[in-house]
Parts: C-alpha cells; structure tokens; sequence
C-alpha cells in the first residue's frame, strides 16, 4: 500500500467517527496545553529574572580583583594573585573571553559652571570600550589620540548640585537632571594628596558622550583613557610607600584621602613609613573582561576564585535562579505529562473501539492483499493523527493562555512593564524548541497508545473476520 493512500484511508476513517474522534483529540489538545503553558511558566521566570539581573550589568562581563588562596583554617596558600600587565596578557589568552581592559578608579571633586559634587572616574583601555559593551545613548566614545576626553553613566548628572540651592549648609531636595547637559561640556576636577602637607591638583575633562540607561551598574561612573586617570592616580599616591596596592578611600573635608588597609585610620606615610619604593604601585585596581557567551561568563569566573583572584560577575548570581527554574519546570511539567497520559489512555481506548466495529473491515483489508505491516502501519497512522490534531491544537491553545497570562499578570505582578532595556519582561514564554517538542511529543503518545490496538488487530484471523457482522 502506498504511503499516500495509507494517509488518506486514515484520515477518512477517522472522521467516519467524528464525535470519538474530537473527544479524543480533545483529551490530547489539553494534555498538550498544560504540558506547554506550565513548562513556559518555568521558562518565563528564567528569562524575566535574566533580563531583570541584566539592567544591573551585562552578564557576560566578569570583573577581578587581586586575591590569594587560603586553607580552611584561614592561612595563605601561596603568593597574591597581583594584577599586572603579565596577568592582563594572561586573561587575554584564556579560550572564550572577547575582550580584556586594565582598570584604575579614582574618585573627585568636580565642578560643572555652578554647580558641585564628587565624581567617580575609571581608566581604561578606550579602545576596548566597543567589546566591553559600553553603548551610547548621546555622543560618542573618546578615541586613542584625545586627551582627558570621557563619556559618563546617565546618572552622574544627578551627583551635581547648584551651590545656589545650598540653605544652612545643606541640599534641597531635586527632580532628576537631563543627563544630556553634560554632553560637550567640561568638567573641573580637583585631585587631593594627603602626604605631611595636604596638595591638590585641578584636571578638566570634556564629555564626548552619555552611556545609555541599560546598564545600571555604569550609570554613576565616568570613564576615560586609562593613562589619564593614572595620572591623576599617581598624583593622588605621590610620597606614599606601602608595601602593596592595597589601599581604601575616605572622604575627609573636601576631598579623598587614601587610607591603609592594614592599619585603618592612618595614612599611607603614617602607617608604612618610609619602606623604599613600592613595586605595586602600578598594579591595576581591577581588571574587566567580557566573555563570549554566558556558559563562558560562569566559566572563566569560577576558574579565576580557583586561581586565587577575586573574581565576581552578575552571571553567578543566576545559578541558584536555574536550579529553582528547573525544579518549578519539573513540578509543572509532571504535572502537566499526567494529563497527557490520561489522554493517551484515551486514544488506546478509541482506537480498540475501532478495531472491535471494523473487524469485518480488517478481514477484508487482509483478504485482499493487505500485509501484516500494512495493517499495523494504518492503525498506528490514525493514531498518530489523533496526535498530531490534538498537539497543533493544543500549541495554538498555549499560545492564547500564554498570552492571556502575560496581559493579565503583567497587570497584577508589575512583570510585563517596559524595563530601561525597552524589552518587556514576560511570565509566560513558549520558545520555538518547547512548540516543537509539543507537536513531536503529542505525535509520539499517539503512536505510543496504537501499538497495542495495532498489534491486536494484526492478530486477527481473516476467516473469522470476514464471518463478523
């Protein structure tokens, strides 16, 4: 029997009963329903919480910190993990990482016209800026041949207050400032050195650009080349001997004042003395990498902390959110296959029922010609198409309910509103692989629930068929 003519004799036979035939499609519509619109619950928590997690930094980007390894009773294992040029040639030969930037930090006064605040600046390779995912809302990035030329996060606006709106010493309350007038302006910046005789410096920086409101974790930061800020660093460090790059700041007055680690409260020339020349002066303060996926992100990080470097990205915080998403998946989906398990109950049923009303029909088929593996083959072709109905129907059943939830939830649990991103954070999402799955799965039951019914009608004789009315 040809493949074509099978199909078609199956597909008739089916609508011969068409009463059984929707029932049964309809036990399978919604097992298919539950299975896909409890699965995406579990999906959509996932990627809500990814998206939510991402206004707060990009999850491919991975920060370190220099550390060193200890044993469980607290003692050192090994030297420090320092992070020097040979470190950031080291990160950059590790397999997945795209891009690698040296960091400096070094926190201002700034003066903008009249108005006044503290700042915080960053150094960095400006050439990597583009693979370290800095995009722009306003301007540009500063390019390699400029000088003290920096872009800033959208909120660094607010750190500026008008002297004017001072009373009594202190701010009045305002509204949140167009970030976009610091654009092509230049800002006054006053670096303090606290060494026996308190010195300061002035630097101006000009804003080539305004960093767009997605990432919230650079949007109070401005960045600029790292030689420059390293200028400003060593000014800032000038006269002080320690015997490591370790290093806290305080503000004190007007300014910021470099505080020892090691002896909190005390200066760097009080609490180290005069100790010779400190050969981790140029150590980075930390050093940014970007990796090219978020499997590589989770990665590269936990093989830095094994290294002994303080390693930490946004990445790492979604692994206990995957297992809870894994586990709701599981719960729900159980849940879910026990309505598709009764449904395919009911197709073993109605295709039984067929055979018991079609034996007549089966003695003929095999009179005629018809093989054991032609009958088998009808059999297990009408219920597969019981499947096959039931699962297109369930899926566009999912993609209604889903949709009904997301308006409905969105509207309740605050989930569906517009982020900083511009993407609206979903409960219920039905990837393109979970639609799949549910039409192959609901083919797969309906085969599964036909073997039995179709070995049974193979076993009928012919004699005895053709003697039924």
């Amino acid at each position: 029997m040809l493949k074509r003519d099978l199909l078609l004799l199956a597909n008739r036979n089916l609508w011969r009963r068409r009463t059984r035939t929707i029932l049964t499609c309809l036990g399978v519509l919604i097992g298919t329903t539950s299975i896909v619109v409890m699965l995406s619950l579990g999906i959509g928590l996932k990627e809500s919480m990814e998206q939510s997690m991402a206004q707060w930094g990009s999850l491919e980007i991975v920060r370190v910190h220099a550390g060193m390894q200890f044993d469980r009773e607290g003692n050192p294992i090994g030297e420090e993990r320092r992070l020097t040029t040979e470190t950031v040639a080291e990160f950059k030969a590790i397999p997945g990482v795209a891009a690698v930037s040296p960091i400096y930090n070094v926190h201002s006064e700034a003066t903008l016209g009249r108005k006044r605040g503290h700042i915080s600046l960053v150094g960095m390779d400006i050439q990597t800026m583009a693979e370290l995912e800095f995009n722009l809302a306003h301007g540009r990035l500063p390019r390699p041949e400029e000088r003290f030329t920096v872009v800033a996060g959208y909120q660094v606006i607010n750190n500026f207050m008008d002297e004017r709106a001072m009373r009594g010493g202190m701010f009045q309350h305002q509204t949140e400032q167009d970030p976009t007038e610091l654009l092509d302006r230049r800002i006054r910046l006053t670096i303090h050195n606290q060494v026996e005789q308190e010195k300061k410096q002035t630097f101006n920086v000009f804003v080539v650009g305004i960093l767009e409101e997605k990432n919230m974790e650079r949007a109070w930061e401005v960045y600029g080349s790292i030689a420059d800020i390293k200028r400003m660093r060593d000014f800032m460090l000038e006269g002080t001997e320690l015997p490591g790059n370790m290093f806290i700041t305080r503000e004190m007055g007007r300014g910021v004042v470099m505080e020892s680690a090691a002896f909190p409260g005390k200066t760097p020339s009080t609490s180290a003395g005069r100790r010779g020349r400190d050969d981790r002066r140029d150590d980075y303060d930390s050093i940014l990498l970007r990796t090219e996926d978020l499997a590589d992100t989770k990665r590269i990080s936990a093989a830095l902390r094994e290294q002994g470097f303080n390693a930490w990205s946004i990445a790492d915080q979604l692994e206990g959110i995957e297992r809870t998403s894994s586990i709701i998946q599981a719960i729900l989906g159980g849940i879910g296959g026990i309505t598709l398990f009764v449904a395919a109950l009911g197709i073993t049923n109605t295709m039984i029922m067929s055979i018991y009303e079609r034996t007549r029909e089966i003695g003929i088929i095999k009179v005629i010609g018809a093989s054991f593996s032609d009958v088998r083959a009808l059999f297990l072709t009408e219920a597969s198409l019981i499947g096959l109905f039931g699962g297109m129907l369930g899926l566009g059943m999912s993609y209604g309910i889903s949709a009904i939830i997301n308006r409905i939830g969105s509207a309740y649990m605050q989930q569906g509103m517009m982020m900083g991103s511009g993407e609206a954070l979903y409960i219920s999402v039905i990837p393109p692989w979970l639609a799949l799955f549910a039409v192959v799965f609901a083919i797969l039951i309906g085969l599964g629930s036909g073997l039995y019914p179709a070995n049974r009608a193979i076993k009928l004789s012919p004699i005895v068929a053709m003697r039924n009315e």
